[in-house]
C-alpha cells in the first residue's frame, strides 16, 4: 500500500508524484498442450495507470505492459510507473502474487506454474487489453524471463522489448554459485518443513532484512527504507507455498539468454552497474546474443534497480520508444 507518507518520500530521487492506478478484474483463459481443450484460467487483478492531462500530446505513445519479478507484485513496479507519466502502464499481478489467484485448469485444479504458464498468461492478458505490435512490453528480474519466453513465439505482437534487472547469467555458475546455493538451500528447508513452519520460514524477517542488505546498492537512508517498508508490506503476498516454489525454480533455472536468439525486436537492457545477480560479462553476452539489442547499465544501482533509480530507467525508456 502506497501511503501519503511514502509517495512524498520518493519524490526525493524519482522525481515524480505518485500515480494512483485503477485497479481491475479481469478472468484470463489461455490454452496450455498439456491442460487440454479448456486450457488455463486465472483470476487477475490489474492496476491501469492514464497518463496526466499535462503530459498529453499530439503524438500517440506506445501502451506499456510491465511484468514485475518474483515474489513482487505491481507495488513494486509503482515508481517506474509514476517516473512514466505520459504513458499509459498496465501492470498485473502476476499469477500466485499479489491478488491474482494461482492458474487452475478445467476442474478448477491448481497446476504447476513453469515459464511456459507464465509466458502464456502474458500473452492471454495483452490480448484480452488489445496491446498489439504499437506497444511495449516490458520485464523487471524474474519479469524478464518470463516476458522473453512470450516475446521469444509472438516477435511480431510488440513494438519493443524492455527488460530491467535482466536475468543474463545462470546464477549456479561461477561466482555467483555461493549465493545460489545459500539461496537453494533457503528455498529446499521451506518445502520440507511442514506447512505452516515452511511459509513462516519464507516470511521471516531475519531473510528479509538479509535479502534487503544484500540486493541494495543505493545507500541514501530514505530509499533504504522504502525498500525495507515495500519488502515488509509485499515480500511474503503470496497465495501459496506450492505456486511459490515452483515460482522460485522457474526464475532460477532460466535466464533470458535462453530465449535471446529468438527475440526478433528491438530489446532494450537496463542492468544495475552492481547488479547482484548477473556479472558484467554476462550481461554483454546477453546483448550479443539480440539480434537487435542494447545494453544501457544504470550506475549505483544494484538488482533493486525498479526502486534505487527509476528516474534513470524512465529516461531511458524514454529515450527508447521515442
Amino acid at each position: 500500500m502506497e501511503t501519503a507518507q511514502t509517495a512524498d518520500m520518493t519524490r526525493h530521487w524519482v522525481g515524480y508524484p505518485h500515480r494512483p492506478g485503477n485497479q481491475q478484474t479481469l478472468n484470463v483463459k489461455f490454452n496450455d498442450d498439456d491442460a487440454g481443450p479448456v486450457g488455463l484460467t486465472s483470476r487477475v487483478a490489474l492496476w491501469q495507470y492514464s497518463p496526466g492531462a499535462s503530459t498529453a500530446g499530439p503524438q500517440k505513445r506506445p501502451r506499456i505492459l510491465l511484468i514485475h519479478g518474483f515474489r513482487g507484485d505491481h507495488h513494486g513496479m509503482q515508481l517506474i510507473v509514476d517516473a512514466l507519466p505520459e504513458f499509459e502502464v498496465f501492470v498485473p499481478d502476476l499469477p500466485g502474487f499479489g491478488k491474482t489467484s494461482p492458474l487452475v485448469d478445467a476442474q478448477g485444479s491448481r497446476v504447476e506454474h513453469t515459464v511456459a504458464r507464465y509466458a502464456g498468461f502474458v500473452g492471454a492478458l495483452a490480448q484480452q487489453l488489445d496491446l498489439n505490435e504499437h506497444d511495449v512490453l516490458m520485464g523487471h528480474s524474474f519479469g524478464t524471463i518470463v516476458t522473453a519466453a512470450h516475446t521469444a513465439q509472438n516477435p511480431q505482437a510488440w513494438a519493443k522489448l524492455v527488460l530491467t534487472a535482466p536475468i543474463s547469467n545462470h546464477i549456479f555458475r561461477g561466482r555467483l554459485l555461493a549465493g545460489a546455493a545459500v539461496v537453494e538451500l533457503y528455498y529446499t528447508i521451506s518445502r520440507l518443513l511442514p506447512e505452516s513452519a515452511g511459509n513462516a520460514f519464507l516470511r521471516s524477517r531475519t531473510v528479509l532484512k538479509i535479502t534487503n542488505l544484500t540486493m541494495r546498492a543505493e545507500r541514501d537512508p530514505r530509499v533504504t527504507e522504502y525498500v525495507r517498508d515495500q519488502h515488509a508490506q509485499h515480500f511474503g503476498g503470496y497465495s501459496d507455498r506450492q505456486t511459490l516454489l515452483e515460482a522460485y525454480a522457474a526464475s532460477s533455472r532460466h535466464t533470458v539468454l535462453d530465449y535471446a536468439a529468438d527475440l526478433q525486436l528491438p530489446v532494450l537492457l537496463l542492468p544495475g552497474s552492481g547488479d547482484q545477480l548477473s556479472t558484467e560479462a554476462g550481461r554483454r553476452a546477453l546483448r550479443d546474443a539480440l539480434p537487435q539489442g542494447k545494453l544501457e547499465v544504470i550506475r549505483g544501482a544494484g538488482h533493486l534497480v525498479h526502486y534505487e533509480k527509476p528516474a534513470q530507467i524512465a529516461r531511458a525508456i524514454r529515450r527508447w520508444v521515442s
